[in-house]
C-alpha cells in the first residue's frame, strides 16, 4: 500500500513540480484512483489469491520485499516521468531518445525482475496461484498507469 501512495504522490508532485501546465491535467479521478488502490492493493491481491493460513504465512514476508523490489523501479519511472515533463516545452531529440531509451531499460528490468520473483513465488504457492497474482499486479498495475498516461501529454 505505501507503494501506490508514494507512486501516487510522487507522480503528482513530479507533474506539478516539472510542468505547472501539465500539472493542471492531473485529473481527480486519477488521485481517487490511487487513493482506492492505495488503501485496497493488499487486499486485493489476497482476495484474489484465497491464500490457506500456510500459504499466507509463506507468501506476505515474501510478498513485502518482492514490493520492495518493485518499489525502486517505480522510482525510475516516477524519475523519468520528471525528466520527461521537465523537458517537455523543449525536448532535444537528443533527450527524446534518451527518454525512450531508459523508459525500455525500465521495461526490460521490470520483466526481469517479475521472472525472478515468480520462481521465488513458485516455492511458496502452487503455479496456479502464482499466475493468478501476477494477473492481479498487471491489472491494479495497469488501472494505475492508464491513470497515470492520460495526464502525461504527448512528445512534440
Amino acid at each position: 500500500m505505501k507503494k501506490v501512495v508514494f507512486v501516487a504522490l510522487a507522480v503528482a508532485a513530479a507533474v506539478a513540480i516539472a510542468n505547472p501546465v501539465a500539472a493542471q491535467q492531473v485529473s481527480d479521478q486519477t488521485r481517487l484512483t490511487f487513493e482506492v488502490l492505495t488503501q485496497e492493493w493488499d487486499g486485493l491481491i489476497g482476495g484474489t489469491l484465497k491464500l490457506t493460513e500456510d500459504e499466507a504465512a509463506a507468501f506476505w514476508p515474501l510478498y513485502r520485499d518482492y514490493k520492495a523490489a518493485k518499489r525502486e523501479l517505480w522510482n525510475r519511472r516516477i524519475d523519468l516521468i520528471r525528466m520527461y515533463l521537465a523537458s517537455y516545452n523543449d525536448m532535444s531529440p537528443e533527450m527524446a531518445r534518451l527518454l525512450l531509451d531508459q523508459m525500455f531499460d525500465i521495461e526490460q528490468d521490470m520483466l526481469d525482475l517479475e521472472m525472478a520473483w515468480a520462481q521465488k513465488f513458485d516455492d511458496v504457492l502452487p503455479p496456479n496461484k502464482v499466475v493468478r497474482l501476477f494477473q492481479a499486479e498487471n491489472k491494479l498495475e495497469t488501472t494505475m498507469e492508464a491513470e497515470i498516461i492520460k495526464d502525461v501529454p504527448l512528445a512534440k
